[in-house]
């Protein structure tokens, strides 16, 4: 009895220190497989979205290549390839905790719930969510709002705000979901809805690319603040500090600053950076919200 005790004893903590040192072990499994799997959006324009071409771009994008140029100098690997995997908001979070992805780089919001499934790296964008309606509908604050249609992706930080909200200050608002921001933004843009919710520069994208810019205003102020970080698998000591020396390295040789003028101060579409993003920069954290 004693010998067979053990016995399983013994095949049991083996089977848990396999399971701890196979739980995540990226650059291990990036070196067998041959592939860095880079996860993005279709639609989260400027952060991750399709361009005309079919091309996956955007600034979490250009953050996340600089993580696979660390990568491949890390194992020393110049012919490692770069796969490229479509993600919806709804499946993001379950593909960086399977393996599908090696990173996910979207504009996915650092909150403290989602840190129990999955990491972050240093947060990489400041934002904060809003509303947006035509200038027709003479919206002016979240009060004029009520009883109204208001559409907002699923299974975002924004779409627990603007529910919170509506029960909070007894709006009596009809909230509808879409699956993309874009599918959001055309709820709106056909009169399904009397205003979308996103986060500003979601928004600004979105405009950026309508058919009329001038024909969209912001509806009342701020309604949270959004910290954005490149997610990966949790409990993965290596790679975290792989990215966050990718990450911080940005911030302190400036190629942060070039990034984000690339793709927020240049052309019709300007987003300054602001003091929260600044600050980021400064002093780099995974401070994750509620």
């Amino acid at each position: 009895m004693l010998r067979g005790y053990w016995s399983r004893k013994l095949v049991l903590l083996a089977l848990v220190a396999v399971s701890a040192w196979s739980h995540a072990d990226t650059l291990s499994e990036v070196r067998e497989r041959g592939e860095f799997r880079l996860g993005h959006r279709e639609s989260s324009s400027p952060f991750s979205y399709i361009n005309d071409k079919g091309e996956a771009v955007g600034y979490s994008v250009d953050i996340c290549l600089k993580v696979f140029d660390l990568v491949k100098s890390e194992l020393k690997r110049s012919d490692l390839r770069l796969r490229l995997v479509a993600l919806k908001p709804a499946d993001r979070i379950a593909a960086v905790k399977d393996g599908r992805v090696d990173v996910e780089c979207g504009s996915t919001t650092n909150t403290v719930t989602r840190q129990k499934d999955v990491a972050f790296s240093y947060t990489t964008f400041m934002a904060g969510a809003r509303l947006l309606a035509k200038k027709s509908s003479n919206l002016k604050d979240l009060t004029d709002l009520r009883g109204k249609t208001i559409v907002v992706t699923e299974k975002t930080t924004t779409e627990t705000v603007i529910k919170q909200l509506n029960t909070e200050r007894n709006l009596g608002m009809k909230i509808v979901l879409a699956k993309d921001h874009a599918e959001g933004f055309a709820k709106m843009e056909s009169g399904e809805a009397a205003a979308v919710a996103n986060d500003d520069a979601l928004l600004f994208g979105l405009v950026g690319k309508s058919k009329d810019p001038t024909a969209y205003d912001f509806v009342g102020k701020y309604v949270s603040v959004e910290p954005y970080g490149i997610m990966y698998r949790k409990d993965d000591p290596a790679f975290e500090k792989l990215i966050d020396n990718a990450i911080a390295g940005l911030f302190s040789n400036g190629q942060i600053r070039t990034i984000y003028a690339k793709w927020f101060e240049s052309g019709a579409f300007k987003l300054p950076m602001n003091q929260y993003m600044k600050e980021n920069l400064k002093l780099p954290n995974k401070y994750g919200v509620q």
